[in-house]
């Protein structure tokens, strides 16, 4: 079995296929004369209630964050990114960004507007920062306050997957935090093109930035193994963006070392 790790960015040609089968065999059974009605029909609702709450947060926190989710395309390759200030910073990986050329920073009106980096990640840090020429009262999603994350909570990804599907939303949970790397691991669906995009937590406010997923063999595709930059990494990063204390040339490298798998 080979497993790596890919890059969130999309290069090149995309090729997709799309194979689907599947049958579903559902079965019912009759209430039991003996099931007391009222507390068959009680369950019934209490079921839908619970269903109603979380759909009504998932739609909650989508029309909360995804005015403020863009595609960051340059010559090389494309990702996502999210708008941190009003006057159009946006936060992405370096690894979508470090190949030079034209930034072009497409908003989720379809918008297009012209992007510059003004800075890189310290030490290995896969992170980036591009400033929009000519805006202001951007869309923002906030960054939830360092040490708030915990194992178990809900995670939703919004990006731009394989860069042609702008604005997909995913569920899932924060299924394991590494400390030591600055990463939180999720099951929600992260594939390529979703790179810089932003995690976020059941209020909108940004957990992580999507850098990567684990994969088999040679496919590219999400197997619920994703990881993202901890917000814990984020503050400090940004004030040295803000001071022009931040690297204008790319320092990136694996945090998971020589045997790291490959970005997405």
């Amino acid at each position: 079995m080979n497993l790596k790790l890919l890059s969130l960015a999309v290069s090149g040609i995309l090729t997709i296929g799309v194979t689907a089968s599947a049958t579903a065999v559902v079965t019912t059974s009759p209430v039991p004369p003996s099931t007391d009605l009222t507390e068959f029909k009680a369950a019934l609702s209490q079921g839908a209630i619970a269903q109603n709450v979380e759909e009504q947060t998932n739609i909650r926190v989508y029309e909360r964050a995804s005015p403020a989710v863009v595609t960051v395309d340059t010559d090389k390759s494309n990702g996502s990114g999210t708008i941190i200030s009003p006057d159009g910073m946006v936060l992405t990986n370096a690894h979508v960004v470090s190949a030079g050329g034209t930034v072009t920073i497409i908003l989720s009106d379809g918008r297009k507007v012209p992007a510059d980096v003004i800075g890189f990640g310290e030490e290995g840090l896969d992170l980036a920062v591009v400033k929009m020429r000519g805006q202001n009262n951007l869309p923002t999603i906030p960054l939830a306050r360092p040490g708030s994350i915990k194992v178990g909570q809900q995670a939703f990804a919004i990006g731009n997957p394989f860069g042609r599907f702008q604005g997909t939303f995913t569920v899932g949970i924060v299924s394991r935090i590494d400390q030591q790397r600055g990463l939180i691991q999720t099951d929600a669906a992260i594939n390529p093109g979703n790179s810089g995009g932003p995690l976020l937590n059941s209020s909108g406010e940004l957990i992580g930035v999507n850098t990567s997923i684990f994969t088999r063999g040679q496919g590219g595709g999400n197997i619920g193994i994703g990881f993202a930059i901890s917000v814990d990494k984020v503050p400090a990063f940004l004030t040295a963006v803000r001071e022009g204390r931040a690297p204008r040339v790319t320092q990136r490298r694996s945090p998971f070392g020589s045997k790291s798998p490959e970005k997405i």
